[in-house]
């Protein structure tokens, strides 16, 4: 995350989201995936959004990882990019992994992109849904069943259905 773009619209959907998952009954962590001057506006951005640092993490347990890289997911790990790799790798420790996405081709169908993604993670033995809109999301765990009570949770608050795009919603071609 660039420090310039705290409070932007889509730190208002990470708070929303990290409510959500608090109201679960889920302690949330966040890696800011940090660029630029992130200690002037780190402890602002934690209280914002109602999240404790990766580094407090001790021990497995009841908690959810947003991870919140400045571009989104891609093939490998960079200083703008999460992979899938580590956000499976990030499940042995949390139940839940929520990451902030924004690396999808305008040359391509974003919903094929969001399927492709799900594959992969399922390839890697987790399951995902995605929160689809403008600023779209990953959710991550390697069990299905914490995934579901999330997004019927997300659906009862009122998310429409459409937005929450699961693996099983893909048509067969």
């Amino acid at each position: 995350m660039k420090s310039d773009w705290f409070g932007d619209s889509y730190d208002i959907v990470k708070r929303f989201f990290v409510g959500e998952l608090r109201a679960l009954g889920y302690t949330v962590y966040l890696d800011p995936m940090a660029s630029g001057d992130w200690a002037r506006i780190e402890p602002a951005f934690l209280s914002f959004l109602g999240v404790r640092h990766l580094c407090d993490a001790r021990e497995p347990g009841s908690s959810a990882l947003l991870l919140d890289p400045d571009t989104g997911i891609a093939d490998h790990r960079s200083r703008l990019h999460i992979s899938i790799a580590s956000i499976v790798g990030h499940l042995a420790m949390h139940d839940i992994v929520l990451v902030f996405d924004q690396s999808f081709s305008r040359n391509a169908d974003p919903r094929e992109q969001i399927f492709a993604k799900l594959r992969q993670l399922r390839a890697q033995g987790a399951h995902g849904f995605y929160y689809d809109s403008h600023a779209r999301f990953l959710f991550a765990s390697s069990a299905a069943d914490r995934l579901g009570l999330l997004r019927n949770a997300l659906a009862t608050v009122g998310l429409p259905g459409h937005r929450l795009i699961a693996l099983d919603d893909e048509q067969p071609a």
